[in-house]
């Protein structure tokens, strides 16, 4: 619900003619301890979409950081920039944020992480684990909300 509402907000904005912002809201930042994988999920998707860019976290190289986990490898992801700097703690912390726009993650890096067989891990947060995704279910939900033009996610 608290997505759905979030999301009407950002239509109503785009419709009259606000100009984008790039910092959660307080209150949708209070509330993402509390939400479900799917929630996470999409809550990132609809920021990604609004705000046209992805947030990883970079330690030199040049890609962004993945880590192993339960025999996979894994890369957590951000719909913004603050969530990013709050995860480069512990292990994390040599990690910077970095953003690449929603256009190159969608071409290439998606790609490179589906040849790779790298897992997604969106939001992950302090309180616990972000939604695990596929490269190529990310990719679908994200061609099929551009696609529309719009942003809908059927569950």
């Amino acid at each position: 619900m608290l997505v759905q509402i979030l999301l009407l907000g950002y239509i109503l904005l785009k419709v009259n003619g606000f100009t984008m912002r790039y910092e959660p809201y307080e209150d949708e930042y209070a509330a993402i301890p509390a939400m479900t994988d799917a929630q996470l999920l999409e809550y990132f998707i609809s920021r990604v979409y609004e705000t046209e860019e992805v947030w990883g976290l970079k330690e030199g190289g040049a890609y962004w950081m993945t880590y192993g986990r339960d025999g996979r490898e894994i890369q957590p992801l951000f719909a913004y920039k603050r969530y990013a700097e709050e995860a480069a703690v512990g292990d994390w912390e040599v990690m910077i944020p970095v953003a690449e726009s929603l256009e190159f993650f969608m071409e290439r890096t998606l790609t490179r992480l589906e040849q790779n067989d790298v897992v997604l891990e969106v939001m992950p947060r302090e309180t616990g684990r972000g939604s695990l995704v596929t490269p190529r279910q990310l990719f679908g939900i994200l061609e099929g909300i551009i696609d529309a033009g719009e942003y809908t996610m059927e569950g």
